[in-house]
């Protein structure tokens, strides 16, 4: 890609990774986690898909959302080294992920649309890793 789409929103640097989905998520699949144990198991499924996970952001989204009130955390000081936090998810934050699970539902389908028609327009160009993008773009 050339510079001038290096920081275009069409390269895709600006588009959410989702974080608070996927720790709600989570949370919901593993009930009462520790925060590195959470970060590292969201950043396996991100980075499997090729994707780059900001673990301090991902810790900033987790306090974000326990002021939100949809999980909670507590220290855990049980066993040998140093305290932990615990996150466990609320009834208010089961609320959110089905939330998230609508919102999520229905840009997928806009994006499936989209991405229909642009391939029929384009089909050489839409593939995965979005070789041959033109040159020049006018997203800004």
């Amino acid at each position: 890609m050339n510079d001038l789409l290096a920081n275009c929103p069409c390269s895709g640097k600006s588009v959410s990774n989702l974080a608070a989905p996927w720790l709600l998520l989570t949370l919901y699949k593993h009930p009462s986690l520790h925060g590195y144990e959470l970060t590292r198991i969201i950043s396996e499924q991100i980075e499997a898909m090729g994707m780059h996970v900001n673990m301090a952001g991902l810790y900033r989204h987790l306090k974000a959302l326990e002021q939100r009130g949809v999980l909670v955390s507590q220290w855990d000081t049980e066993g040998t080294g140093p305290a932990r936090r615990t996150y466990t998810l609320t009834e208010d934050g089961k609320d959110c992920l089905h939330n998230w699970m609508e919102t999520l539902s229905t840009q997928a389908t806009l994006i499936e649309a989209f991405l229909h028609q642009a391939d029929r327009l384009f089909p050489e160009q839409i593939q995965t890793g979005r070789p041959g993008f033109p040159e020049q773009c006018s997203c800004r």
